[in-house]
């Protein structure tokens, strides 16, 4: 587990466990809802226009992030380790000093941004062979595949191929990007892409899900127990047997979380509202935005003689309300909307 960029002097094991738990789940259904996006967008756009697209949506607010505000992000992490003294704007001629994680400054992957990055980098490696994959004979090819994987518990089977990848990381962590590592999040893309192709796989995740909860309970108390006993191995950075069963439990148990979630978001949340298009569109600039808010505003809270669990809610709240309303001047101005990876608003809509 890595150390982040501003720490509290106390940490919290429970809070730290339910960070692995989230991260289990949490970037891998983005991976797979933007695989599900990017069929559906290719119903309606060429591959080329697509392509621009991306370019637009994801690699401007990338880059937006990465030559402004994630630079702050770096001079609190050098400040807090006492690895420099100065001021912001001291700092910020030095943060193009060399790459990040390999004794420079520069974050070439965003930090929380490499999101953006991989998305950006699987949309274009993907795009040729996707759009193949909807031709008619293909999408045939791919009914087979969900006749097959519609019997219970055969949809869980596609968690194999991330548990091989999974187990890559002992060995290699520069390949892991939240927790996952760089092939699971692809495959997870993948997935969500054959899964909107197919109006049968939503049956057979709303089918499964039941089996997924009592996989999701098994596997997480599993891995629970991995983690609570083999806590000092997992800290170091040796290669051990706890390593393997640690990964490749956190595997089984993301893909059930996921899969549950789907079912979960397909019975509840399938439904078209005003309400969730504002939403959605504030998705991007708030993902953009919060880790560099919750470090700013985490760096002045940390060094407080509070209780972690009130320093966690000063934290969160204060975050979320400065977050909330940059988000929400972001979306009223169309040079904003364009750098944060938003669609322009006509000027009819007010």
């Amino acid at each position: 587990m890595t150390d982040w960029h501003v720490k509290n002097n106390e940490l919290d094991l429970t809070i730290t466990i339910i960070q692995v738990f989230l991260s289990g789940f949490g970037m891998p259904l983005f991976f797979l809802i933007a695989g599900m996006g990017t069929f559906y967008a290719l119903g309606f756009v060429k591959g080329e226009l697509y392509a621009k697209d991306r370019i637009v949506r994801l690699v401007i607010p990338l880059l937006l992030g990465m030559v402004t505000h994630v630079s702050i992000q770096v001079y609190l992490e050098r400040i807090s380790k006492e690895q420099f003294t100065g001021s912001f704007f001291e700092f910020y001629p030095q943060y193009f000093n060399g790459l990040y994680g390999f004794g420079g400054n520069f974050t070439w992957t965003g930090f929380h941004l490499w999101f953006l990055l991989l998305l950006f980098f699987f949309t274009i490696i993907t795009l040729k062979p996707l759009i193949y994959l909807r031709k008619e004979d293909n999408l045939n090819e791919i009914s087979k595949l969900v006749k097959y994987l519609n019997k219970p518990g055969r949809i869980y089977l596609l968690a194999i191929p991330l548990i091989f990848f999974e187990l890559i990381n002992p060995f290699n962590e520069h390949l892991q990007f939240g927790g996952w590592n760089l092939f699971s999040h692809l495959f997870f893309y993948l997935y969500g892409y054959v899964i909107a192709s197919n109006k049968q796989f939503k049956q057979s995740i709303e089918k499964n899900r039941n089996l997924g909860i009592i996989g999701g309970i098994i596997s997480s108390f599993m891995l629970l127990f991995v983690m609570a006993l083999f806590t000092n191995e997992l800290l170091d950075s040796t290669v051990q047997f706890s390593d393997f069963l640690f990964w490749s439990l956190r595997a089984i148990n993301g893909w059930f979380l996921t899969i549950v979630i789907l079912g979960l978001i397909s019975k509840h949340l399938n439904f078209n509202h005003k309400s969730r298009k504002f939403l959605n569109e504030l998705i991007m600039p708030f993902y953009v935005l919060h880790q560099t808010i919750i470090i700013i505003v985490g760096f002045y809270i940390v060094s407080l003689d509070l209780s972690i669990f009130v320093k966690y809610i000063i934290i969160s709240s204060i975050s979320f309300v400065i977050i909330t309303g940059l988000v929400l001047i972001i979306r009223r101005v169309n040079v904003l909307r364009f750098l944060f990876g938003m669609r322009l608003k006509k000027k009819k809509e007010g």
